[in-house]
This record gives structure tokens, sequence and C-alpha cells, in this order.
């Protein structure tokens, strides 16, 4: 008997409480917000963005291996096949940046993290 009464007190507080809980949804914390133009930081008027280019492979599967060692920190790269060169076949990409300086200062944290000699790329649409 004791069992299904804290079971029933059980139940009705999970209930009740949740009934309370609601409360909240129709709380209104501002008014009228609005977003004022002036504070737009950087808007692209042109094509380019930058990209960092962390190596050069002659064959998909050594690309991939590289593609995996940046996955393992996080870096989540692409390959890109590259016709004009045969002897190095792939590259391996990561990042789209709209400025050179924020490409350059993540490209230096790979080559200091990973030993990648890595450069910045310049990429026009």
């Amino acid at each position: 008997m004791i069992k299904y009464f804290l079971l029933f007190l059980f139940l009705f507080s999970t209930i009740y409480s949740q009934e309370l809980n609601d409360e909240w949804l129709d709380t209104v914390l501002e008014k009228n917000i609005t977003i004022e133009q002036s504070k737009v930081v950087y808007q692209q008027t042109n094509n380019i963005y930058f990209t960092i280019q962390v190596a050069a492979k002659a064959t998909f599967a050594d690309a991939e291996e590289v593609v995996k060692v940046l996955s393992n920190y996080n870096f989540e790269a692409f390959i890109i096949k590259n016709d004009s060169n045969e002897k190095l076949k792939y590259r391996v990409r990561y990042g789209n940046f709209l400025s050179k300086e924020d490409a350059s200062m993540t490209a230096n944290d790979i080559k200091n993290d990973l030993g990648y000699d890595c450069w910045v790329a310049k990429i026009e649409l």
C-alpha cells in the first residue's frame, strides 16, 4: 500500500511541477527590439575568400590520411582534385575565411600543432 501511495505522490508531484514550470513561457523580456544598421561589422562586397592549403598529395589515399589527421584535431579539411599537376593531383585544404589575417592565424596553428607546411590561398569566384 505504501508503494502505491508513493507512486501516486510521485506522479502527482511530477504533473503539478510541470504545470507550474510552464509559467515562464508567458514572460516577455523586452518588446520592440530593433537591429541598427550601423552595427554591421563586415560586409563582403566581392567574391574573394581565403583557404588554407595544408598539403598536396599524389594519390587520393594519401590525401585522405592527411584529412584523417586533421579531423582528429577538429579541423574539417576537404580534398580538391588538381588536374594541372600530374605528380600532386590532390590538394588538402581547410576553411573558407573572409580575411587573409584570420586564415594566416589558423595556418600558423596548424603548422605549430601538426607540423604541416601550409599556406593561405586566395580564391576568387
